[in-house]
């Protein structure tokens, strides 16, 4: 068989010099050297074009830069390209058409070398190419090395320096590819030349040195000597470099930049010169001499003390792409980081904390803003039902009673002058944190009385609680420590003991104004749960309205309870659980008067809303009507599946936090997807102020517990959540529920499947490596990701991409197989993976076998939705059913499956969990047997491993569809491995 490469050609042109040229070589079985077939185009319609990797095809449009076409019209206006070459001259030639060839040269080089492109050197006459002519690309950089010689006279050589050895230069030996960036062949190898360019080799070409002229050798000694010992590594004989240390200092200055965005401008002092991070200089030197005694200072940049310099300033919460333009970052502030009362806000909390890392710091501002520390000390004393606060604020040397900022937390004014004359910023989080101690305490002359009603609202920073009350709120650590109530009369179902206690929870939270998050393992009832509450909530309300005598008992009571006695509860779903919610309240509480208020036959007035005890939207539905709904005041809001709401950002979370409502409940079963802020995002809904502003959070609770692993902030998080969330497992308190048995089965791919795998993720790697020093990590994210996922469908099937179909995949053959025999002993098997790719290749093969299944993306709607569940739980002859992780997330309940084939790895441990929750749930009474299919040896393994990483963090609170979150360049490469 005949042997087709790829390579590139270095060759003579007759005008241009010689140039790189792409073409096919061809061996033929039992020889030693190539023929050309043919050279490539930049032309996406030719079968050759076709056959190339997507590096040769960039290397393919590199050269295509410098075709005859594209040089006439970058440098000619004449007619045609003959009459261009017809007319061109030298110098053109010289100073513009072949650096500009050569810029292409080296990017097409640079690509051969990272992805092992073969390289050879010969005379367009000469047809076969031979093992001589090939050239070896060396990855490894020569250095320049300059000798400077001061005895009689002033002399200096220069030579390339490849490791420890010395690069022969001389007597033709050498050729110049390119000059800057510079690139040589010497001998039979390519190497790339270090900053410098080509044009200073030229001299040393045919001469050993240069000697200067006596009459010139100051003006020499001062310019190009001392910029060839700050730029290049040198040798000196006889005159003096005298290495000295030098005093560093990093100044930051604050200013209003160009666009009115406020900007941190680093610059780094050595002695008295000032450069910034980006300048290329790594060393200075100054010329010392005086006569004819010729002496040079020379010092070095420190870049271990500027890294420690530019982790100050990322740890302290300022981001910079180019290391001198530094900004607020979003991550510790929600409200917007262009303003520039989040700069002096980050002068008062960080300031110290940068001058101890010794960074001074200027600004540039029009007003006279304090920007020392700004502290609160506030304490509080109980007394009957209220708080007695009392609070003083800190400026330095100047105190201000909290008081005095009453209107400014309440009307959201930032600046307050203080009595020198100075502008103090009001810290952010205090606009959240003590609004609620203003909106309702009750101003004294020398403080603030707070009623205990609003301890929900407070900060826990703010109240010191009486033994009794400290008790009352401690006992929801303890959900089973609060007496449990009856179950409501009108509920038509049995509560389990769990479930009992977890309804007396909500109801308890109700009692004491908070608002809480049912985190119950998937498939343990939430729904009933929340029923028997809602159930309950009416029950009471009916013998308050019916009893004329409890009135003002009832007034007492409103307290903590709606406004006006108003019942109507709202609660928002997924909408693939509307029809399911409606049906059991159906089944399960018949006396509720239930309106679906979704669908675009929907009406919009909502005047008779309160004629129905419960309104069941979907989160689609109340992100379009928030306008309407936004006006009315329900009872209750309940959230289900309210990891819907994890992005604070987002348009829905906004409108879900803008419904009226006495009580807010959410439902989950995995209030932690992807980071700490979901759980912010659920607790803010149900208590609005719990956890701080969204900055706060950030800065005080996600970056050090996920970034620093920080223990103690990691429990006091909890210590703060625990009281609003409960959760159990179905371990704790479904122990009738049959076991799950798990196992990992690893697959072997088959020997193209592995080829093919093994060379794309090793050309990955050399692109990313690539990348990540190009543009950094973060801005090389999206490259990562897609390079990942090639490896994942490759370790799938590589029948997933189009250009590798046909070949055979290890793990999907053992996969069929065993489907086959659970299907012959009669069980029922879910099929779940991230590619809705992988589950279409295996309805050919059921469709062979004669094996009927139902089929499920996130892309069906409700109908198909209903009908695939239907297909397969009521049909015993439909064993198979393939579901996509996307649409198998929520409002499946598919009990008549034992098994469960998991066929991909998913980054997010909680998605894997929510597939095995379809069967393994309240109803099932087989044994549920769980696979997970990896193949061996590959990304997939990989995976595995990180997810005991969120795994963790998932456990600790109550993990991420972002595989890149919290990792480094390092940990990324080696999945890569």
């Amino acid at each position: 068989m005949r042997e087709l490469r790829f390579a590139l050609g270095y060759m003579p042109h007759r005008l241009w010099g010689h140039i790189l040229l792409a073409q096919f070589l061809e061996k033929a079985p039992g020889k030693d050297f190539y023929t050309p077939r043919e050279y490539i185009q930049n032309d996406q319609s030719t079968s050759a074009f076709q056959r190339l990797t997507p590096m040769q095809r960039e290397v393919v449009r590199l050269l295509d830069k410098y075709s005859d076409r594209n040089l006439h019209r970058v440098f000619s206006r004449n007619k045609t390209v003959k009459e261009f070459q017809d007319r061109v001259d030298e110098t053109t030639i010289r100073d513009h058409i072949r650096p500009y060839i050569e810029k292409y040269i080296y990017k097409a080089l640079e690509i051969a070398r990272d992805n092992r492109i073969l390289l050879f050197t010969k005379d367009k006459g000469n047809r076969n190419i031979f093992p001589e002519d090939f050239l070896n690309i060396e990855k490894k950089p020569a250095e320049p090395l300059f000798s400077f010689d001061y005895t009689d006279r002033l002399s200096y050589a220069l030579c390339l320096m490849h490791g420890e050895s010395r690069l022969m230069i001389r007597n033709g030996s050498v050729e110049i590819v390119s000059n800057e960036p510079a690139t040589v062949i010497v001998g039979n190898k390519l190497y790339f030349i270090s900053e410098i360019d080509g044009k200073k080799l030229k001299p040393f070409l045919d001469k050993d040195q240069v000697v200067i002229p006596g009459e010139i050798e100051k003006k020499y000694f001062t310019s190009f000597v001392r910029t060839t010992l700050r730029d290049y590594s040198t040798k000196v004989s006889g005159f003096r470099v005298n290495e000295v240390r030098p005093v560093k200092k990093a100044e930051l200055i604050l200013e209003t930049g160009l666009d009115n965005r406020p900007a941190w401008i680093l610059s780094l002092h050595y002695n008295k010169q000032k450069i910034h991070r980006d300048n290329r200089i790594s060393r200075f030197v100054n010329y010392t001499g005086e006569g004819t005694t010729h002496k040079f200072e020379r010092f070095s940049r420190d870049e271990q003390w500027e890294r420690r310099i530019i982790n100050t300033l990322n740890e302290s919460g300022l981001r910079s792409r180019d290391d001198k333009l530094f900004y607020l970052n979003e991550k510790f502030s929600k409200e917007n980081v262009n303003s520039t009362y989040s700069a002096i806000n980050f002068i008062n909390e960080t300031g110290g904390f940068l001058r101890n890392a010794g960074i001074s710091l200027q600004h540039r501002f029009e007003k006279d803003y304090y920007l020392e520390r700004i502290a609160l000390d506030l304490e509080s004393r109980e007394m009957e039902d209220w708080f007695d606060v009392r609070a003083v604020v800190i400026f330095g040397a100047q105190k201000v009673p909290f008081l005095k900022l009453r209107n400014h937390i309440l009307q959201g004014i930032r600046e307050y002058e203080l009595p020198d004359g100075k502008i103090a910023v009001l810290p952010e989080e205090w606009f959240v944190r003590y609004r609620a101690m203003f909106e309702f305490g009750k101003i004294k002359e020398d403080g603030i009385l707070i009623h205990k009603q609003h301890f929900s609202v407070m900060d826990s920073s703010v109240l010191a609680f009486h033994p009794e009350t400290q008790k009352r709120l401690e006992s929801l650590n303890e959900a089973g420590s609060i007496p449990l109530l009856d179950v409501p009369h009108d509920l038509n179902a049995r509560l389990r003991n769990y479930q009992v206690e977890g309804y007396t929870w909500l109801w308890f939270l109700k009692q004491n104004g908070f608002g809480g998050c049912l985190a119950d393992d998937m498939g343990l009832g939430k729904t009933l749960q929340a029923i028997a509450l809602l159930v309950r909530s009416k029950e009471t309300q009916e013998l308050q309205i019916s009893d004329s005598n409890q009135k003002e008992a009832g007034k007492q009571l409103s307290i903590f309870s709606p406004e006006g006695n108003k019942p109507t509860s709202l609660v928002v779903v997924p909408a693939s659980l509307l029809h399911n919610w409606i049906s059991e309240c159906a089944r399960f509480a018949p006396g509720l008067r239930i309106y679906s208020y979704a669908g675009i036959q929907r009406n919009r007035d909502l005047t008779n809303l309160r004629t129905y005890d419960v309104i069941v939207s979907t989160y689609h539905t109340v992100r379009q009507d928030i306008d309407k709904l936004a006006g009315f005041r329900f009872h209750y809001v309940i959230l289900d599946e309210s990891q819907m709401i994890k992005n604070p950002s987002s348009r829905l979370y906004q409108s879900v936090a803008d419904l009226q409502s006495d009580h807010r409940i959410v439902l989950t079963g995995t209030p932690v997807e992807n980071s700490l802020t979901d759980l912010w995002s659920q607790i803010n809904f149900v208590n609005p102020g719990l956890l701080g502003t969204l900055s706060f959070f950030k800065r005080s609770f996600v970056y050090p517990i996920e970034k620093k692993k920080d223990v103690q902030t990691e429990e006091k998080l909890k210590g703060l959540i625990n009281p609003f969330i409960l959760r159990r497992t179905k371990r704790e308190v479904a122990r009738e529920l049959p076991p799950v048995l798990e196992q990992i089965r690893l697959c072997s791919m088959t020997e193209a499947q592995r080829r093919i795998y093994e060379e794309e993720k090793s050309l990955a790697r050399n692109s990313i490596l690539e990348n990540l020093e190009e543009v950094g990590l973060e801005r090389s994210s999206i490259f990562v990701l897609q390079a990942l996922t090639r490896l994942r469908q490759l370790a799938n099937h590589p029948a997933m991409l189009e250009e590798f179909g046909g070949i055979d995949s290890g793990k999907f053959t053992e996969v069929c197989r065993d489907v086959e025999n659970i299907v012959a002993e009669g069980h029922k098997v879910l099929l779940f993976s991230s590619f809705v790719r992988l589950l279409d290749l295996f309805k050919p093969q059921l469709w062979e076998s004669g094996v009927r299944f139902a089929y499920l993306t996130g892309s069906q709607n409700q109908t198909k939705r209903k009908e695939a569940i239907h297909l397969f739980q009521k049909h015993q002859d439909v064993p198979v059913f393939l579901i996509s992780l996307k649409a198998g997330g929520t409002g499946l309940n598919l009990t008549a499956a034992d098994y469960v084939f998991i066929l991909d790895p998913w980054w997010n441990p909680a998605v894997e969990l929510q597939a095995l929750n379809r069967a393994h749930r309240i109803g099932q009474i087989k044994n549920v047997f769980v696979y997970r299919f990896i193949s061996g040896n590959t990304i997939e393994e990989k995976i595995r491993h990180l997810q005991v990483r969120k795994r963790d963090l998932a456990e600790s609170f109550v993990t991420s569809n972002n595989p890149l979150r919290g990792l480094t360049a390092k940990e990324i490469l080696e999945f890569f491995e």
